[in-house]
């Protein structure tokens, strides 16, 4: 009789992984970090920190394997420990590395955000002659954008704040002119100067250069999907409705939802340009994409307290939907509350079946 197997094909590869670890003294640390890099884009999160804690403890100050730990603690929110990664990267190796900057800056606001966007742009211009790339342009060209962005929030009230934002909108469209931020940096601008002609050119001008492409991914599998995050498009949808083109706005929001329906910020944004159409006809739309709103903040709640007032406010002159069942007036949701969840969950369903079903018979 043989000898029994003690590992299971799936028991090998995970020791496997292990055994790299474990016996990592035999890469050095630029190997190491490799392999976190590869892993960190495959999304293997816990396996990359791995072996960038084995970097360290290689060399406690590496500089890429410093911020390669900052981005690992951040995809875990652990904001506080990746400052200190970040900072501590900064301070060993202050003169190389633009990303480093570009990544903390997000992590700062007001002036010392803006310092550390500078900083990492100095260091992307002095390297862009050696490296001219699209990827090159296109960083400089976000990071200009941020820093405009910074003068239209948190450093609006320093006398040079107008200045600046025309200034940095100028360099991030010269740096990379197919930036679909850059020209909604520029919308949002003119809007606060009161051109509304010209920033409903410059958000055209943006919805040009990905709208229609991922429009006909979505729905023809042909065109392109767009690079641009979830919560920039709803900050073009939030340009969009300050401009009245209500139409854009749905477009954007649906392709919104069907990404990701349990965000409650694309059910509110649907039921308050709905409700901004000024037409009692439309009231309809807006309890129903309201009442659904409501729905996903049980399930996964926002923090933005001003949003969560501003449904109630808006369903208190307009009526909640007749058909919302009564338990919809208690939404609370206790841990392990079970039947309650899949109560609400069986409602989302069957108001997307009923949305589908229309959609079809329009077709």
């Amino acid at each position: 009789m043989g000898k029994p197997k003690t590992h299971s094909s799936k028991a090998k590869k995970l020791a496997k992984k292990r055994d790299l670890i474990t016996s990592s003294p035999n890469y050095n640390i630029e190997e190491l970090l490799e392999k976190a890099a590869g892993l960190l884009d495959e999304c293997q999160f816990e396996l990359a920190e791995k072996f960038c804690q084995r970097a360290l403890e290689m060399s406690s100050d590496h500089p890429q394997a410093l911020e390669m730990s900052a981005n690992l603690l951040l995809e875990r929110g652990e904001v506080d420990r990746a400052q200190h990664c970040l900072g501590r990267a900064i301070t060993v190796q202050p003169d190389m590395g633009h990303s480093k900057y570009l990544t903390a800056a997000q992590l700062f606001s007001g002036v010392e955000s803006r310092d550390l966007y500078c900083k990492g742009v100095q260091l992307l211009v002095a390297g862009r002659a050696a490296a001219a790339d699209s990827d090159t342009a296109a960083q400089l060209s976000t990071a200009y954008v941020a820093l405009s962005e910074l003068y239209m929030s948190d450093l609006c009230d320093a006398p040079e704040a107008e200045t600046e934002t025309a200034n940095y909108i100028k360099l991030a469209v010269e740096a990379d002119g197919t930036n679909p931020e850059a020209w909604q940096a520029d919308a949002s601008f003119k809007l606060i100067i009161a051109d509304v002609e010209g920033a409903k050119n410059s958000i055209s001008r943006s919805l040009e250069l990905w709208l229609p492409q991922h429009t006909a991914f979505l729905e023809k599998g042909e065109g392109s999907e767009t690079s641009l995050s979830y919560n920039s498009r709803l900050g073009t949808v939030k340009v969009l409705l300050d401009l009245e083109m209500f139409d854009e706005a749905t477009q954007i929001c649906d392709a919104l939802l069907e990404e990701d329906d349990e965000v409650v910020a694309p059910w509110y944004l649907l039921g308050w340009l709905n409700y901004l159409r000024e037409d009692q006809d439309y009231w309809g739309n807006v309890r129903h994409y309201l009442g659904k709103a409501k729905l996903v903040q049980v399930m996964n709640p926002t923090d933005d307290d001003e949003m969560v007032q501003h449904i109630a406010e808006i369903l208190s002159e307009v009526g909640e939907e007749d058909d919302q069942p009564e338990s919809v007036e208690d939404l609370s949701l206790n841990e392990g509350d079970h039947e309650k969840a899949e109560i609400i969950a069986n409602i989302l369903d069957k108001e997307k079946e009923d949305s589908d079903s229309e959609e079809t018979m329009e077709s």
